[in-house]
């Protein structure tokens, strides 16, 4: 009786169907991976055979075949520099690494500065008759092709490195990658005519530059860069055997990877190991200490340890170069020239700056402060020592990428008062004003418009040097008014600054509201410090390429331009010096300079100043990523739309920034430098005895004040220069004479 079949659910049929498939599918691959290594075996060996039938025609058709197929052989030299990425390097002024830049992370080394380690290891593993083959193994390729048909799920390797030189090297990537009898024949006859024409240390030197270890690091230099953070030639016989073994399979030998990649290359090294000591390179148990040790835990550790590359401490820099770069030799020599770009930066100095931004923006965070950038140059050269574009590079809420710092158009902005410097550099210039001018801090209707100061106090009439030290707007305004902003714009271009102003005959422009580039702004300083020199912010020092060929090294006195006075740049300097002994305590002593500005609404504080050696300008301020103000404080913006880019603060001021970045970075400084000598005066600065009342001239009972020799100096006496509605001078009455004593007797 037979028995009905049970039903089976949908389900499970779907499921048998599914198998049934997965199974035909594993039977085709199968048979294509039979078929693919059919092909090769049959290219293979006609290719044996027809280098062996080339050999029974004689001379005459070796050397014609050879013609044919090697007639376009590149020289070694061309091999070694046309068709070798190499990675370029920037590096700070001191030869310290700021970052590699590349597409394939290589440095070219000669053979002598390649471990003899790494050279035996590699060879043990790769070929090990290497120096006695003639390019091409036949006895291990006919091996090879034996195993490969008496083991049809697996292939045994019967390269050697200068049949891999051929085709890593020699054939482009499409030939190297086609399957015809034809490339398979080119790459054998290319390999023996290699030999024939580059010695044994010259194809090895190029096998070991090229060959692909992984993590992005093409060549041995890389390699033992990445792995093992030394050179090449400095390479143990641990860490020799482990990088031999990874050009194999680079994607599965991957020590940071998974953990079936890290025991496959456990696995490896073990092999490569056992492969030494059948050569008598090493002894079993020298082999069995190699292995037994903690290298690669080490080397994890070091990698999860080791800080981003580039580092966001110096990414806004890393930046500006590759641009600056990109702009003069192109692409091509950035990221495969192998190019070594010595630049300016000092990492010790950037460290320092980095770390006093971040911490003014905490100290200030409850004033909605989100962020903040440091610039600090040399102010005789320009020269960029330092650079932080923001507070975090990474953090996109804070637009971090954008650098502050003005050397992109991106991050121009408001620099405040700090532009006043400006507007009374260039009244002293044209003798209209003496630091002893008394200027009008009463009337605050200028115009038809009425302005008012950060107090909404009026001081009267004050000398220009205390309305400067004091930042007071009034005096400022009416400054600008009389002498016109087009010679304040002159002056301002004269000195470095590039930006046009919005409003050139509006008296406001002196408080600083158009948008300046803090390095131009800061250059325009530099002037100051260094005697009248127009000087531009400059990132690279010099720069070679992999043979050692300068390509450009930094002139010091290029650009450098006299564009004011050395009188008028130490008379600025003497009134600069107000506002640092004003607001920042002990700093007041030394021969520090400065001015801090301040936007309007809060939106962006900055100090600015110099020293003898150092011109530094920092800035706090408030961004978000959007186009709405988040900080709390938009309601601060009265007289413009705030945005995340234009974003109140709350009453954060320059002097802020001064006492909370500035100072703690020229006291972090200098706590390990020594103070350079003060600023001395040079001939064209004199010293007079002036009043009070006016700043006239007057014998006794004055202050003392220096002045512009011939230009801005008073020419009229105390009490001939009133002020509107100021009382009459009366001379103060000669101070009488003590009596003689009597001479005593005697």
């Amino acid at each position: 009786m037979k028995t009905r079949p049970v039903p089976r659910s949908r389900r499970r049929l779907r499921k048998e169907a599914v198998q049934s498939k997965t199974r035909r599918r594993a039977r085709s691959g199968r048979s294509h991976r039979v078929g693919s290594r059919a092909w090769l075996l049959r290219a293979s060996l006609v290719a044996v055979i027809t280098i062996s039938a080339v050999g029974l025609l004689g001379t005459g058709g070796t050397i014609g075949v050879v013609d044919y197929f090697a007639g376009d052989l590149p020289s070694i030299g061309q091999l070694q520099s046309s068709k070798l990425e190499q990675t370029t390097r920037i590096v700070d002024r001191n030869g310290n690494l700021i970052a590699a830049v590349y597409h394939e992370n290589r440095t070219v080394v000669p053979l002598s500065k390649i471990s003899k380690n790494l050279q035996a290891a590699t060879i043990d593993t790769e070929d090990r008759t290497f120096y006695s083959n003639s390019g091409v193994d036949y006895r291990r390729l006919l091996i090879a092709i034996a195993y490969d048909l008496t083991h049809p799920s697996s292939t045994l390797g019967g390269s050697t490195i200068t049949q891999q030189v051929v085709k890593n090297d020699v054939l482009d990537t499409a030939e190297a990658q086609s399957r015809t009898v034809s490339r398979k024949f080119r790459e054998l006859v290319l390999a023996e005519e290699m030999e024939r024409r580059y010695t044994k240390q010259q194809i090895l030197e190029l096998y070991l530059n090229t060959i692909n270890y992984g993590n992005g690091a093409w060549g041995v230099e890389a390699a033992s860069e990445t792995y093992f953070g030394v050179h090449a030639s400095d390479l143990s016989w641990a860490q020799a055997t482990f990088l031999a073994g990874l050009p194999q399979a680079p994607a599965l030998y991957d020590p940071f990877g998974t953990a079936e990649q890290l025991q496959a290359v456990n696995q490896r090294w073990r092999q490569v190991l056992d492969g030494v000591v059948a050569v008598g390179d090493l002894s079993g148990r020298e082999a069995d200490g190699l292995y037994g040790s903690d290298q690669i835990e080490k080397m994890i550790a070091a990698h999860k340890a080791a800080p981003p590359s580039p580092s966001p401490v110096t990414a806004h820099f890393v930046d500006y170069v590759k641009q600056y770069v990109l702009q003069r030799y192109g692409p091509t020599a950035l990221y495969e020239g192998g190019l070594t770009i010595t630049t300016t930066l000092d990492l010790g100095m950037q460290a320092v700056a980095d770390k006093e931004v971040k911490a003014g923006v905490q100290r200030y965070r409850s004033r909605a402060v989100n962020t903040g950038a440091m610039l600090v140059m040399n102010p005789n050269d320009g020269e960029i020592l330092a650079m932080v574009g923001s507070a975090d590079y990474n953090n996109d809420a804070i637009r971090g990428q954008v650098n502050l710092t003005g050397v992109d158009p991106l991050g121009w902005r408001g620099v405040g008062s700090s532009f006043k410097v400006y507007t009374y550099g260039a009244a002293l210039e044209a003798g209209l004003l003496t630091p002893a001018s008394l200027l009008n801090d009463a009337n605050s209707v200028i115009g038809g418009h009425t302005f008012s100061d950060w107090d909404a106090k009026h001081e009267g009439w004050i000398p220009l040097r205390t309305a400067l030290a004091q930042s007071r707007n009034l005096p400022a305004l009416w400054t600008y008014s009389a002498e016109g902003g087009a010679r304040v714009a002159d002056f301002m271009h004269r000195l470095g600054v590039t930006a046009s102003l919005e409003n050139v005959n509006g008296v406001s422009t002196t408080l600083g509201h158009d948008a300046l580039s803090m390095a131009e702004h800061l250059a325009a300083y530099s002037a100051f410090d260094n005697g009248g020199y127009r000087v531009s912010p400059h990132s690279v020092l010099k720069v070679t390429d992999p043979a050692g060929n300068v390509l450009e090294s930094f002139d010091p006195s290029a650009g450098r331009v006299q564009v004011i006075s050395p009188d008028l740049a130490y008379l600025m300097t003497d009134l600069l010096r107000g506002p640092v002994k004003l607001y920042l305590g002990a700093l007041g002593n030394r021969p520090v300079a400065g001015k801090s500005g301040t936007t309007e609404a809060y939106t962006g504080s900055i100090f600015i100043g110099y020293t003898p050696n150092l011109a530094v300008a920092a800035s706090l301020m408030h961004i978000d990523a959007g186009p709405t103000c988040k900080s709390g404080y938009a309601r601060l913006a009265t007289n413009f739309p705030p945005s995340g880019w234009q974003c109140p603060t709350s009453v954060l001021f320059g002097e802020d920034v001064g006492i909370g970045v500035w100072k703690p970075f020229l006291d972090a400084y200098y706590s390990s430098h020594s103070w350079p000598a003060a600023w001395k005066a040079p001939f064209g600065i004199v010293t007079h005895q002036v009043c009070k009342y006016d700043g006239g001239l007057v014998g006794t009972g004055g202050y003392t004040e220096i002045f512009l020799k011939g230009v801005g100096e008073p020419n009229y006496q105390c009490g001939g220069n009133p002020y509107p509605g100021e009382t009459p001078y009366v001379a103060p009455l000669p101070t009488a004479l003590p009596s003689p004593s009597p001479s005593p007797s005697h």
